[in-house]
C-alpha cells in the first residue's frame, strides 16, 4: 500500500516559461468551474491542446490550443458529438455545489462514459471525494461513516454513483479524491495517498487541477481514487 506523498512545486519566477510536457489533445467537462478553470488554465499552460465543453462560450477567454464546444453535459446528443474527432484524455470537472440531493455528478458521468464507449476515447480522469478511497484506516472509516449522516452524504452518494459507473466500463480512469474543496492560491505542496486515515482534509482548487494536470502525462494512478489534501 502506498504512503502519503508530497508533491512540491517551487514557484515561478514572472519571466520564466512554463514547463513543457508531451503535448495531449483533451476536453474538459464542467470547464468554467472552480475545478475545472484551473484545469484549463495549467492544461493549456503545459502545452496541451484542450476543448472546453460549457454552457456558455462567452464565460471562457479566447486562448491558443483552446476550442469552446458549447452544450449541456445531460444532453446524450451533444456529449457524444464532442468526442467524436477522439481525445487523449476526457477530464470531468462538474461537481454539485449545494448539499442538497442530486444525481448530477453521477448522471454527467454516466452520459460522458457511454460518448467515451461509442466514440472510441479510453481514458478517463476526474473529480471525486475522499469517501470514494477504497482503503482506509479505523478512523478513516470512522470519519466517512459520520459524513454520511449529515448533509454531505448527499454528495458522497452521488459520487459513489459516478464511481460505480466508471469500474463496470472497461475505460483506463483516475479519480482525484478531494475533501472539502475550499477557494484559495495554489499552494504547489500537497499530500496524496491511496490510503484515507480520517480527518478533516482541506484542498484548494488550483492544486486539484495540477494534480490531474500531471496525471495526464505520469498516468501514474489509473484504476484509483488518490486523495490529496494538505
Amino acid at each position: 500500500m502506498e504512503s502519503p506523498l508530497l508533491h512540491s512545486q517551487r514557484p515561478r519566477a514572472a519571466e520564466s516559461p512554463p514547463k513543457r510536457y508531451e503535448q495531449m489533445k483533451i476536453v474538459v467537462f464542467g470547464a468554467t468551474g472552480r475545478v475545472g478553470s484551473c484545469i484549463v488554465e495549467q492544461a493549456l499552460q503545459a502545452g496541451h491542446n484542450v476543448t472546453a465543453f460549457v454552457r456558455n462560450p462567452r464565460s471562457l477567454k479566447n486562448s491558443a490550443n483552446l476550442s469552446v464546444v458549447e452544450g449541456d453535459v445531460l444532453d446524450k446528443s451533444a456529449v457524444g458529438a464532442a468526442l467524436q474527432s477522439g481525445f487523449d484524455a476526457v477530464v470531468n470537472a462538474i461537481g454539485e455545489s449545494g448539499l442538497k440531493p442530486s444525481t448530477l455528478v453521477t448522471d454527467s458521468v454516466t452520459i460522458i462514459v457511454a460518448a467515451m464507449q461509442a466514440t472510441g476515447n479510453r481514458r478517463f480522469l476526474g473529480v471525486s471525494g475522499t469517501a470514494e478511497m477504497a482503503q482506509r484506516t479505523f478512523l478513516g472509516k470512522v470519519t466517512i461513516a459520520l459524513f454520511r449522516m449529515t448533509p454531505v452524504g448527499h454528495p458522497i452518494r452521488d459520487h459513489d454513483g459516478a464511481l460505480e459507473q466508471l469500474k463496470k466500463s472497461g475505460l483506463r480512469w483516475m479519480l482525484a479524491g478531494c475533501g472539502y474543496i475550499k477557494t484559495g492560491p495554489r499552494v504547489g505542496r500537497y499530500r496524496t495517498s491511496l490510503i484515507l486515515d480520517g480527518g478533516f482534509k482541506v484542498i484548494h482548487p488550483p492544486d486539484v487541477a495540477d494534480l490531474i494536470v500531471r496525471e495526464l502525462t505520469q498516468e501514474k494512478y489509473t484504476g484509483n481514487v488518490v486523495g490529496i489534501w494538505y
